[in-house]
């Protein structure tokens, strides 16, 4: 017998924007991180990922709140990056001390800054660059720096740039991947659209694209937001530390055969937690349903009671439930047929709490075709309308598109 597919899953902890200690955000931060460990010890996520705009002002003091709070989870992998608000005084002098404490120690990966000469007001300048690559769980990671290679100071309005040095890598790392038969996730704090200038936005969207990145998950936009290409599923999640949406929490996002999927889960939802993981929804398929007359169901059970106790089951339309089976450490699967016409998949979980957690989706057809591509790659002008059971509300309430001035 052949060993389960393994999937590639994490939690994304949106943007925190500390400040105090005391701040409602400081305390959600150590909640979700609590939760998140404990399912990692579990061994249901791989790794903990923060996308930027770790303190408000970028300041040593605003570090130091979530310098403590990971060193009360040592053993959580963290994966980080920077996003504007970590250069708000035009300086990533703090925020250098804090990426070389964490990400140069077990718990970051023993990542270091690059050193690059760049050029700045015509002269070169030499800049660090937070940019680094990681194959976790079969998946090819590239966490991108955005800040470090622009002009960000507060006041001044976003300035999102690579640097030659960074594009030059990022185009090597694809290669590699794909030659390699690795899929691909890329890290960032936004869409790619939102880059400074014109001809580096085109690129790498393209490199994206062409390369069939799986995913693009992103920070920045501080609501949740799923847009997909017909190729690549561009996420982001809303922030822990200004946000209007209501219930804080974390994203999990999962890559399992060809595909991927994402979810929020909100804090004050008790586990269980589910996500179907396979077949793909209609709105972020890849490729069509094959046809038949069953479906291999596949989700993701996080939850802090042992597999043992888990309860899982599908239905289709409403229909008879399919007991689920594990099939690794945070997996569930189970065959069910699939008449003709049939619309909608739902997966639940319980595990022996008295709670329990329902998801469904919309399965993709057997007919489907990828869209072409779109007129604006690498941006938010394909995404999905509201979509409450993946915690998308779909009107871009935030302060960088149609929100509050934070």
């Amino acid at each position: 017998m052949s060993e389960p597919r393994g999937v590639f899953a994490f939690a994304h902890i949106g943007d925190l924007h500390l400040q105090q200690p005391d701040d409602p955000n400081a305390g959600d931060l150590r909640a979700i991180l609590a939760e998140v460990d404990g399912l990692h010890k579990r061994g249901l996520l791989d790794f903990a990922y923060l996308p930027g705009d770790l303190a408000e002002d970028g300041l040593a003091a605003q570090y130091a709140i979530l310098t403590r709070t990971l060193a009360a989870h040592p053993d959580l992998p963290i994966r980080l990056i920077a996003g504007d608000h970590d250069r708000q005084h035009g300086s990533m002098t703090d925020f250098d001390a804090f990426f070389t404490q964490v990400m140069g120690s077990p718990q970051g990966g023993h990542h270091r800054a690059h050193d690059h000469d760049l050029s700045k007001s015509g002269q070169p300048d030499p800049v660090p660059q937070y940019y680094f690559a990681e194959t976790i769980g079969g998946v090819r990671c590239l966490f991108l720096d955005m800040i470090s290679a622009g002009y960000g100071q507060k006041g001044f309005g976003l300035d999102f740039r690579l640097g030659p040095d960074q594009r030059a890598w990022i185009r090597t790392e694809l290669a590699a991947a794909e030659r390699d038969g690795l899929p691909c996730a890329v890290f960032a704090h936004t869409y790619p659209d939102d880059l400074r200038i014109p001809e580096v936005k085109a690129e790498l969207a393209g490199l994206i694209r062409g390369h069939k990145v799986r995913l693009v998950e992103m920070g920045h936009t501080h609501y949740n937001e799923l847009a997909h290409d017909g190729r690549t599923l561009y996420a982001a999640a809303r922030s822990v530390g200004q946000n209007e949406e209501g219930s804080v929490g974390y994203a999990v996002a999962a890559i399992d055969g060809a595909v991927t999927s994402w979810r929020f889960k909100p804090l004050d939802q008790d586990l269980p937690f589910v996500m179907i993981t396979s077949p793909a929804d209609r709105r972020l398929a890849t490729e069509p349903l094959e046809a038949g007359g069953t479906i291999a169901v596949r989700a993701l059970v996080l939850s802090n009671a042992p597999q043992a106790a888990w309860s899982c089951e599908a239905r289709v339309d409403g229909g008879p439930a399919h007991p689920m089976r594990p099939a690794g450490p945070r997996i569930v699967e189970a065959q069910v047929p699939w008449p003709d016409g049939s619309r909608r998949l739902s997966v639940t979980a319980a595990d022996g709490t008295g709670c329990s957690d329902t998801e469904t989706i919309e399965p993709v057809s057997c007919g489907f075709t990828p869209p072409p591509a779109p007129e604006r790659p690498g941006s938010d002008a394909f995404r999905t309308e509201a979509w409450p059971g993946k915690g998308i509300r779909g009107d871009q309430l935030g302060p960088n598109r149609n929100g509050r001035d934070w």
